[in-house]
């Protein structure tokens, strides 16, 4: 039996008044396969405002990070065929991979997993920046962005989103947390002179956690994902 899991907005305050949020309806339902071959129904909680006269709406981070819009592979998955192409192996030996840490995948899956992989790595991430600040800032008054890190072997994928969208603004695979490109990239997206929030994984023995936040502007927010 594949277990049901559920996330709500990481945070349940009003951006535009402050008021606390309430529950509306589940805006996506669907069972993901992880890197360790497990399962889980993964639901995302939409919550608005009672006082705002808007339609928005506003999920979960935790869930849309898991795995991408359309996909059932998590997204950890995705990164880890990415690095299996990158090491040269073909379709046929990456199912056999696949296999043997429980996950069942055939070779066209595999291609559509690295095609997907492509298309978000070659995102042109300061146009995506520029239009999404510019929503943000009209719309809410602040800046909120995903921030998740995703390591297999010796590579650091780092995946940014709008929270409010949930559009992927900028997805890149590093030689590890060193990789001198890091710092650079992460500074794309830190204008000091934003309110922004961060929702990113705060763990004690974070070594991300502390070069984000010496990068960030001195008032930047840090929320936590959620636990999955």
């Amino acid at each position: 039996m594949i277990a049901s899991k559920y996330y709500k907005p990481e945070v349940l305050t009003c951006p535009k008044c402050k008021s606390k949020l309430i529950y509306r309806y589940a805006i996506s339902k669907k069972t993901v396969c992880y890197s360790n071959g497990k399962k889980s129904k993964i639901h995302n909680l939409a919550y608005s405002c009672p006082n705002c006269k808007d339609s928005i709406l506003y999920s979960s981070q935790t869930a849309n990070k898991i795995a991408f819009r359309g996909y059932t592979y998590s997204n950890k998955v995705i990164c880890m065929i990415a690095k299996l192409k990158n090491n040269h192996m073909s379709r046929e030996e990456i199912c056999d991979y696949c296999y043997t840490k429980g996950i069942s995948i055939s070779d066209r899956n595999v291609d559509n997993l690295y095609k997907k992989y492509i298309e978000c790595r070659d995102i042109d991430a300061n146009e995506k920046i520029l239009k999404a600040y510019e929503r943000m800032m009209l719309t809410f008054g602040q800046i909120r962005l995903s921030v998740d890190l995703i390591t297999i072997e010796d590579s650091s994928f780092v995946i940014i989103y709008d929270y409010f969208e949930l559009e992927l603004l900028g997805f890149r695979e590093f030689h590890g947390l060193d990789d001198p490109d890091l710092a650079p990239y992460l500074k794309l997206f830190m204008s000091p002179n934003l309110n922004i929030t961060l929702i990113a994984s705060i763990r004690k023995d974070s070594i991300f956690i502390p070069l984000l936040k010496s990068l960030c502007p001195a008032k930047t927010k840090f929320v936590p994902f959620v636990k999955y």
